[in-house]
């Protein structure tokens, strides 16, 4: 099953077949992959329950478009998680650790996700993570807030690839949840040249091994990737910390010398 949805999906990525494009039809895709026509129905409904084609009563098989995969009219939705992550979105703006319960959610849900990727991704998916990747780089030489964005849409195209519909909801209400409680210290993430360097060469790392088909190593790589990101974020916490204790020692020095002076 798992290589004829693989030949499926190099397939759609060989012949540029964009979302609602058509697949031949059921006799004649049967013919050119040698598949009888029952296995080929089944990794077509294989394929539609993982959001990548939809079948269409009477009118043939389509690659999905992003509205049409049942990720979107799943119970689980994309609407029911943001309903449940909500509440906290305001306690992360207002709670200055809040970011730490955040990222040891992530370092569990990033190392699965990676592992799990390096063992389901398609052609297709191997595409979208280089093209993500491709993206990450180009980003550094811009403004943090792009480099942000493409920094997510990398690990979201890793969600992706995992074929996990829980784990890449779960994964777009924790960057939101990341974003309220520490924004200003994630734009400064990307503006230290040193550490921007070391993500860009952790992200090489967790894109090779998923390509690779190494889960371990996709695993590992990604964990660790995550725990620079935590350290890093709580050197730049602390710093801000210092700067804002010095600033208060000066204001109090600055009022105490005005109220000696006659």
């Amino acid at each position: 099953m798992a290589d004829l949805t693989d030949t499926i999906e190099a397939l759609i990525a060989e012949r540029g077949l964009e979302p609602g494009a058509r697949l031949p039809a059921e006799r004649a895709l049967a013919a050119e992959l040698n598949v009888s026509r029952p296995k080929l129905r089944e990794a077509i409904r294989h394929l539609s329950s993982r959001g990548r084609l939809v079948s269409r009563r009477g009118g043939g098989t389509y690659v999905a478009a992003p509205a049409e995969a049942p990720l979107a009219r799943a119970p689980f939705s994309d609407a029911a998680l943001s309903d449940a992550l909500g509440p906290l979105a305001a306690e992360a703006a207002g709670e200055p650790g809040y970011w730490h319960d955040v990222m040891e959610i992530r370092k569990s849900l990033d190392a699965d996700m990676a592992f799990h990727a390096a063992l389901r991704a398609g052609p297709q998916d191997k595409a979208n993570l280089q093209a993500a990747l491709e993206n990450v780089l180009s980003a550094a030489a811009t403004d943090a807030q792009t480099q942000a964005k493409a920094d997510s849409a990398f690990h979201m195209a890793v969600a992706e690839a995992s074929h996990n519909a829980v784990m890449r909801q779960v994964m777009a209400g924790l960057f939101d949840l990341l974003r309220h409680s520490i924004s200003r210290s994630l734009e400064k993430l990307y503006l230290i040249p040193s550490t921007a360097q070391a993500l860009d060469d952790q992200h090489r790392a967790i894109a090779a091994a998923i390509i690779a088909g190494r889960p371990e190593e996709a695993r590992t790589a990604a964990l660790l990737h995550l725990e620079f990101v935590e350290e890093t974020l709580r050197e730049i916490e602390d710093d801000a910390a210092r700067r804002r204790r010095s600033s208060r020692v000066a204001q109090r020095q600055n009022q105490q010398e005005k109220e000696l002076t006659p």
